[in-house]
């Protein structure tokens, strides 16, 4: 998890299928500075999303912001809580912060990150006088490198671990887009195996998925394919992907990539 800060996002009106993007975007926060989670609007937050065009989240909204400092000294969502207005096009009333639909993992920490940064949370103040945490010891030895293996054959899966588990790599391995997400949102990766032809969502929609979070689009991209024709590379290219291995992969071929991407002796 982040060393970063952590920031409760409560929401107004805010539909239950775009709450669940939200939700599932914020876990991707987990390896950024910042990390948002999601709480109701009863609970402590320090940032609050409101759907502006929802005249009936609206009217909450400005009953909360109403209420008197006095009268809530403990509330959960307190009138001074930043709020991030939701619309299809910019707020008519002027909001500091706005954050257009459809929801995007960049442009939704985009807008939460500038919040976040203005925060009086997002900067710890320490003590005058107080001595300075000390520095922790020095890593001998650095962590080994990971991988995420994602391929619906059983026999290329095992294959690819093993190849990389001798030479030291952490591996995940999953069937499908599916996994692939739930695995992205749990973990970083050093390195990224694609098949291109999976159940669902094919691996071109996952890596342009993957090149587009700002968090991820520097984690190589290694595309397996049983085709080699400049169309598919071109549509490679296209999604973002860093290279391509051609199945049955070569492990000459196998090796080099991962010396070159994993920098390994």
């Amino acid at each position: 998890m982040s060393d970063g800060k952590t920031f409760a996002v409560a929401m107004i009106g805010i539909p239950e299928q775009e709450r669940n993007v939200l939700k599932n975007i914020f876990k991707l926060s987990l390896y950024r500075a910042y990390t948002y989670t999601l709480v109701s609007v009863e609970e402590p937050s320090q940032i609050l999303i409101v759907d502006a065009d929802d005249s009936n989240a609206m009217a909450e909204w400005s009953a909360l912001t109403n209420k008197s400092a006095a009268q809530s000294p403990a509330g959960a969502t307190s009138s001074r809580t930043p709020t991030v207005m939701v619309s299809k096009d910019p707020p008519a009333n002027g909001a500091a912060h706005y954050l257009r639909r459809p929801f995007i993992a960049t442009r939704v920490f985009g807008v939460l990150d500038q919040v976040a940064a203005q925060a009086p949370s997002a900067a710890p103040e320490r003590v005058i006088g107080e001595e300075p945490a000390p520095a922790s010891a020095p890593v001998t030895e650095p962590p080994a490198p990971t991988a995420l293996v994602v391929d619906d054959s059983s026999t290329i899966r095992k294959q690819i671990e093993l190849e990389l588990k001798l030479r030291g790599v952490q591996v995940n391995a999953v069937e499908s887009g599916e996994q692939a997400f739930e695995a992205l949102a749990q973990s970083q990766y050093d390195l990224i195996f694609l098949d291109v032809v999976l159940p669902g969502i094919d691996g071109y929609q996952i890596c342009k998925t993957i090149k587009k979070d700002k968090a991820r689009k520097k984690t190589p991209v290694i595309m397996l394919t049983s085709k080699s024709s400049p169309f598919d590379r071109v549509k490679g290219a296209l999604a973002g992907c860093d290279t391509y291995l051609t199945k049955p992969v070569k492990q000459s071929a196998f090796q080099k990539t991962v010396r070159k991407y994993l920098k390994l002796s």
